[in-house]
Parts: C-alpha cells; sequence; structure tokens
C-alpha cells in the first residue's frame, strides 16, 4: 500500500497528538501524587475526588455540592498535629 503526502501527514498529525496524550497523561499521574502526597492521602482518593467534582460539575450542579465533596475531602486529610512550643520560664 502507498501513502500519498496527505495520509502521511495525517497519520503524522495523529502520532504526534498522542504522544501529547500520553505525556499529558503522565504529568497528571504526576500531579495528583503530589497532591496525595500534600494532603496525606493516598492517590486513589485524590481520583475519588477529582471524579466526584468532575461529576458534580456535569450535573450542573457544581457550587453547592463541591462544598460538601471539598468538606468530605477536610474529613479524609488527617490534620498534622503541631509540635508543641517549648515554654521557657
Amino acid at each position: 500500500m502507498e501513502l500519498d503526502q496527505k495520509a502521511r501527514e495525517a497519520i503524522e498529525d495523529i502520532i504526534t497528538r498522542r504522544e501529547g496524550i500520553n505525556s499529558m497523561q503522565a504529568q497528571i499521574k504526576e500531579d495528583i501524587k503530589a497532591v496525595a502526597e500534600y494532603l496525606a492521602i493516598k492517590p486513589a482518593q485524590v481520583g475519588k475526588i477529582i471524579s466526584l467534582v468532575e461529576r458534580e460539575r456535569a450535573k450542573g450542579d457544581a457550587i453547592e455540592t463541591e462544598r460538601d465533596i471539598i468538606e468530605t475531602a477536610e474529613l479524609l486529610t488527617p490534620l498534622k498535629q503541631a509540635e508543641p512550643e517549648s515554654v521557657s520560664l
């Protein structure tokens, strides 16, 4: 099968876009890991939070429901204990 220039360019464009998508997916995965580490939760929990927010946005009840989701995320996030300050007498 012989490809003309137009077909070759189209195939190259598809390959380039796929590479871009793969790169973006890898970056998103790293970003999720960073957020999870920051919140001291598992990346899967961050993924669930993101999925819930996306679902609510699709429904159109974004603002009110996202408040609930954020509150839930805060409950899932372990509180960091502040180090007791030493008191000098």
